[in-house]
C-alpha cells in the first residue's frame, strides 16, 4: 500500500519501451541560432536608438545656441528643451536596458557553447594586465619625478658652472 502511494505521488510510470533512441542535438543548435538572431536584433535596436539619441542631442544643442530675445520663444524653448531632455533620458535608459539584455544573451550563448569560464578568465586577465600597466606607468612617472627632484641640486650646480665658464669678462 505504501509503495503504491509512493509511486502515485511521483507519477511513476514503468518504461515498457525497449527501443534504442537516437539523440537529436538539433535542439541545442536551434537554441544557439535563436540566441544569435536575438543578439542581432538587439544590435539593430541599439543602432536605431543610438541614432535617435544623437539626433535628440543635436536638437538640444541647436536649441541651446539659438538666439532669440522674444519672451514667447524663450518660454517655448524652455518647454521644448524639457521635452528633449526627457527624450534623451528615455533613449539612454533604453540603451542601458538593451546592452544589459544583450550581455545576458551573450552569457547564455557562451554557456551553451561551453566557453563561458574561458571568456571570464580572459576578461579577468585583461583587467589584471591593464591594472598592472597603469601601476607600472604611474611607478615610472613618479620615480622619474622623484629622481629629478633629488638630482635638482646637481643639475643647478652643473648649470651654474656652465654659466660661469661661458661668462665673458
Amino acid at each position: 500500500m505504501l509503495r503504491a502511494n509512493f509511486f502515485k505521488f511521483f507519477k511513476y510510470k514503468k518504461n515498457s519501451n525497449h527501443e534504442i533512441v537516437k539523440y537529436n542535438s538539433n535542439k541545442s543548435f536551434s537554441v544557439q541560432d535563436k540566441i544569435k538572431i536575438d543578439i542581432i536584433e538587439i544590435d539593430q535596436k541599439i543602432l536605431e536608438i543610438s541614432k535617435s539619441l544623437v539626433q535628440a542631442q543635436i536638437v538640444k544643442l541647436r536649441s541651446t545656441f539659438s538666439n532669440s530675445n522674444n519672451f514667447l520663444e524663450q518660454i517655448g524653448r524652455n518647454v521644448y528643451k524639457k521635452k528633449v531632455e526627457d527624450s534623451i533620458n528615455w533613449h539612454q535608459k533604453q540603451l542601458k536596458e538593451l546592452y544589459f539584455r544583450r550581455r545576458e544573451l551573450e552569457i547564455k550563448l557562451e554557456k551553451l557553447k561551453g566557453i563561458f569560464w574561458l571568456n571570464r578568465i580572459k576578461r579577468l586577465l585583461r583587467i589584471i594586465l591593464i591594472g598592472f600597466f597603469i601601476f607600472l606607468t604611474l611607478f615610472i612617472f613618479l620615480s622619474g619625478f622623484m629622481i629629478i627632484i633629488y638630482l635638482m641640486p646637481l643639475i643647478i650646480l652643473i648649470l651654474l658652472g656652465y654659466f660661469l665658464s661661458t661668462k665673458r669678462y
